[in-house]
């Protein structure tokens, strides 16, 4: 049901912008990694590391979030997951209950609708008084060629990825600014080498960078602001997302590799927790190089107007 979900949010997507692609299909020997079948890692962090804590994670029932949540409850935080799908955060929630012991509330949200986040906000502040880690990770969109990406379907992942994010940020640091403090980590994309295929999540995805860094300045000491970068991680969204035909080509990147999702969950522990102290207004790329060499493009180079070869001049 988690993956049937997915992939018809994707094709919604794609629908809005009016750009049809053929299903997926897997790469050979490059499964699909969830949190119950990620291969085994060694402990990085210490088990009280976040004791004390309340994290808040979008998107917490599936993917990188789910992996993300599971990673804050094994420092010693306890969760409040938040997304549109219900059903799917109970059953994340039940799984961590049961591996950590810890205590993990579900919440209904669309971070499309700021009433939506004002709801969740008020709760979080009824249950816990403050959530001292905020976590935006929800976020989602679809390749096409920028000239074929309708109003609707632009729109709707300018709100999704950059909205809902400032929306959640904003609502969250307010109350962070007016109590304890706390950190914030932005999910974000590889953003700095152009994005062919998703325009409109280059363009999202960007602007949290900057408002990451304008936020870090303006909310000094008292409210940490970092993004994560995550490169290719197979993840059922990303299968759901993209034709894994056209991104054969990721052995290209330095490593040579798809990432593993601990190794993302990792690098967004570390930016909120006191191991990363005197670090705000960065962006930590956890994408095996790619943000500096190898392939980005999300579609083949024959949808994109422009030559596949290089002429010499005339």
């Amino acid at each position: 049901m988690g993956f049937a979900r997915l992939r018809f949010a994707a094709r919604r997507l794609r629908r809005l912008a009016g750009f049809a692609r053929p299903p997926s299909r897997a790469l050979a020997n490059d499964p699909v990694v969830t949190a119950s079948n990620a291969p085994p890692q060694r402990r990085v962090f210490a088990a009280d590391l976040l004791a004390g804590k309340i994290a808040l994670v979008t998107g917490g029932g599936t993917g990188l979030g789910r992996v993300i949540a599971q990673e804050l409850a094994e420092c010693g935080a306890d969760l409040m997951l938040a997304a549109r799908q219900v059903e799917r955060l109970e059953e994340a929630a039940r799984e961590i209950r049961g591996s950590t012991g810890r205590r993990v509330d579900v919440s209904h949200c669309n971070i499309r609708e700021r009433e939506s986040i004002e709801a969740l906000a008020a709760r979080a502040a009824e249950l816990y008084g403050q959530v001292d880690v905020l976590i935006n990770n929800a976020g989602g969109q679809f390749p096409s060629p920028a000239r074929a990406i309708r109003p609707k379907g632009w729109q709707a992942v300018i709100d999704l990825n950059l909205t809902g994010t400032w929306n959640m940020t904003q609502l969250f640091g307010n109350q962070m600014l007016d109590g304890r403090g706390g950190s914030i980590v932005n999910v974000i994309a590889v953003v700095g080498r152009g994005f062919p295929g998703l325009a409109h999540t280059a363009a999202a995805r960007a602007g949290v960078l900057e408002l990451t860094r304008t936020l870090a300045y303006e909310w000094g000491a008292k409210v940490r602001l970092n993004c994560v970068a995550p490169g290719p991680f197979r993840t059922a969204g990303f299968d759901a997302t993209y034709d894994l035909e056209q991104l054969t080509g990721m052995d290209g990147i330095p490593t040579g590799r798809f990432g593993q999702p601990r190794e993302a969950a990792h690098a967004v522990v570390f930016l909120a927790s006191p191991a990363a102290s005197y670090i705000t207004g960065e962006v930590l790329y956890v994408a095996g190089g790619q943000q500096l060499y190898g392939r980005n493009q999300a579609l083949l180079d024959a949808s994109f107007d422009r030559p596949t070869k290089t002429r010499a001049p005339e």
